[in-house]
Order: C-alpha cells, then sequence, then structure tokens
C-alpha cells in the first residue's frame, strides 16, 4: 500500500521537470502509482518488472534517478544496483524496502545506493528522497570536477617546476660542457647507446625515459672537479683520482633536493661500479648495481675510448670494441656487453650530433652525425 499526502514538503530548489526516473518492482500496480504521482510532479518516468529488464534500459535510457524494489525474482534489488551503479555511476540508485528489510537496506548503501524508503511510504517522502539523491549525486559530480581540476592544476605545476629544474640542470651541463672541452657531445652519445641498450632490454617507455635522464646527467657531478684537473695531460696523482672519483656523489648532491629526479639517482651514482665489485663509490658487484648503472658503464667507457682526451688520442673503433670484449665478465656486465655489440649497427645517430674521431660512422644508421 502507498499512502498518499501534500506536496509541501518537496524542496524547492530542485524541480522534477527534465528529470529521468526507472521505476522497477515486480508488482505492475506499484509500478503505475509510482509513475503516475512522479510525473504529476514534473518526473520523466520509465517502469521496468525485473532487473534485467531495467538494465537493458539503463543501458541506453542515462537516467537521473533508479528506484528499486529490494525483493524481486530472478535479480534482486541489491543486486541490481551493484550493476546499475557499475554500468551507470551517474545515476542515483533508491531501494524500497519493508520495514523488516532494514539491514538489507543498509547494506544496500554500502555498495552505493543514495538512499532507501520503507513501504509502505508516503508520497511526499518519496519526493524528498528522490530530490535529495538527486542533490547529492549532483553535489558528488562537483566534487569530482573539483578533485580532477585541482589534481589538473597540480599536475600542471609540477610538470612546469620540473621542466624549470631541467633547464637548469641542462644550464649545469652545458657549463660542464664549456668547462671540458672533451666531454663536448659525451653526454648526447652515451645517452644514444644507453637508450639503444635499453631499448634491446625490453624496457618500458617510463623506464626507457629514466634511462635517457641519468645517461644525460651521468657526468654531472664533474661540474666540481677543478677544470686544470679534467684537462690534465698527465696521469693523475692519487689526490688527483680521490677527487675525480667522487663526482658521481657530488651529482647525488645536487640533484637529491629534487624529487623529480629520485628515481635517477641509484643509476647516477654507480655508474663507475665494476661487474667484480673493484669500482666505485660502493664497491658493488654482478647484479648488485643497478642494471642501467651497468649500461651506462660501458656506454662511457666506449665513448671515452672512441674520444680524443687530453691524455691519449682516440682509439679506432674497433679498438675500443676490443677492449670492451676483454674486460667484460670483470669491468663490465657480459650479458650487456654481447648486446651492445649486437646493437652498434642499429644505432640511428640523430643530425645534430658530433661524433669522435674514433668512431667508425659507417657501421652506424643514419649520416647526419659528423667527426668532432
Amino acid at each position: 500500500m502507498v499512502a498518499q499526502s501534500h506536496s509541501r514538503l518537496i524542496p524547492a530548489d530542485i524541480s522534477g521537470y527534465g528529470v529521468k526516473v526507472l521505476v522497477v518492482d515486480d508488482e505492475a500496480s506499484i509500478r503505475t502509482i509510482i509513475r503516475e504521482r512522479l510525473e504529476i510532479a514534473g518526473f520523466s518516468v520509465e517502469e521496468a518488472p525485473d532487473g534485467r529488464t531495467a538494465l537493458e534500459k539503463i543501458d541506453y535510457g542515462n537516467y537521473s534517478v533508479l528506484l528499486t524494489d529490494i525483493r524481486m525474482p530472478e535479480m534482486d534489488g541489491i543486486t541490481l544496483l551493484r550493476e546499475a551503479t557499475r554500468r551507470a555511476p551517474d545515476t542515483a540508485g533508491i531501494v524500497m524496502t519493508a520495514f523488516a528489510e532494514l539491514d538489507t537496506a543498509v547494506a544496500a548503501l554500502k555498495i552505493g545506493a543514495f538512499d532507501y524508503i520503507t513501504k509502505p511510504f508516503n508520497f511526499d517522502v518519496l519526493l524528498v528522497t528522490i530530490k535529495n539523491a538527486i542533490r547529492k549525486k549532483a553535489i558528488e559530480r562537483e566534487l569530482q570536477d573539483y578533485r580532477l581540476n585541482l589534481e589538473n592544476k597540480v599536475r600542471e605545476q609540477t610538470d612546469l617546476i620540473n621542466s624549470m629544474y631541467v633547464r637548469s640542470i641542462d644550464a649545469l651541463i652545458k657549463a660542464l660542457e664549456a668547462k671540458d672541452y672533451y666531454t663536448r657531445g659525451h653526454s648526447q652519445r652515451v645517452t644514444m647507446y644507453s637508450v639503444a641498450i635499453g631499448k634491446a632490454l625490453g624496457f618500458t617507455q617510463t623506464r626507457l625515459e629514466n634511462l635517457r635522464r641519468a645517461a644525460t646527467l651521468h657526468d654531472l657531478g664533474k661540474i666540481g672537479v677543478r677544470e686544470s684537473l679534467l684537462n690534465k695531460p698527465g696521469r693523475l696523482t692519487d689526490e688527483e683520482f680521490g677527487e675525480f672519483f667522487r663526482h658521481p656523489e657530488a651529482a647525488i648532491r645536487i640533484l637529491e633536493p629534487i624529487p623529480f629526479f629520485k628515481p635517477l639517482l641509484p643509476a647516477i651514482l654507480h655508474h663507475h661500479e665494476r661487474f667484480d665489485g673493484k669500482g666505485y663509490p660502493s664497491g658493488l658487484a654482478g647484479i648488485e648495481i643497478p642494471v642501467e648503472s651497468r649500461i651506462m658503464a660501458i656506454a662511457d667507457a666506449f665513448d671515452a675510448m672512441t674520444s680524443t682526451r687530453a691524455y691519449r688520442k682516440a682509439l679506432p673503433m674497433e679498438a675500443a670494441n676490443a677492449e670492451i670484449v676483454r674486460c667484460s665478465g670483470s669491468q663490465f656486465d657480459p650479458d650487456i656487453v654481447t648486446l651492445f655489440l649486437r646493437v652498434q649497427g642499429h644505432i640511428e645517430i640523430p643530425g645534430d650530433l658530433v661524433l669522435p674521431e674514433g668512431l667508425d660512422t659507417n657501421i652506424f644508421q643514419g649520416t647526419g652525425g659528423r667527426p668532432a
């Protein structure tokens, strides 16, 4: 039985006109009474005799409110509500229940119902319940929109800050290259070789991008090494070696305060470790060394050997490869050595990249690179 009363309890700030309601009940008389009264209040109402029919309508109906009985054959109201919430999250669900089924009504609230109403119910109460559900759903959408806009704004600001960090660090790299003539193009080439190896290893795009950034910044710590030491033509003293060996840690001190660079720090810190554990700064060995560091160690050494330095002339590419192979298993990861030699013939050289004197350009793809 459905009780009737006045409409004075209807909130004046929400109109039923243009609002679509789907009424689901296996008793046709109840559906008819509810539809007629809601239509008088200005709602657009459709009916469904069971849950399956209701779901078919929901898929295409764009309803503001789903008003469903709990006890129905085949599919009960709780199951219907759960599936309707998944298919149409913008539809506000309300369950109709007998007083003795309040526990079930509470369960419906937990899975997404906006409210419940007990039978027999007063139509004024029903209208207030529907309009409150619509209001709640509108507030929920506003909160979602606000959260999304806030997240977008935070992301935009983060991207802006990160781009400023990148520009600042790029300026430091350029300052380092101006300070040390022999490092010009070195970071670019180490990055090119490292990314080629990372692709061959099947790195994800995110991991490749982190490898690219780490390789670009791997020598950043040399900004704190004396220029006379960087360009010294003779052998370094033990004290000078000690200063030079600290450059990975110096890079970490520069980058560590910036959250954007946090994923890159282990790769940069350990790119001078050796596979046999005799490297620096931590003496890591084998797989203790981050794989990105093992990649960069080979790329770094290969480019250094094929470039002219203050203390020696560039080695031919064949001699550099032979040295890489000789040090496989001691200085370098043997699996990555094999992979590096395999990918050399498939590396594309950017047109603006300066190639070192010892590099045989014929083995690489592309003709844009030119010897320094």
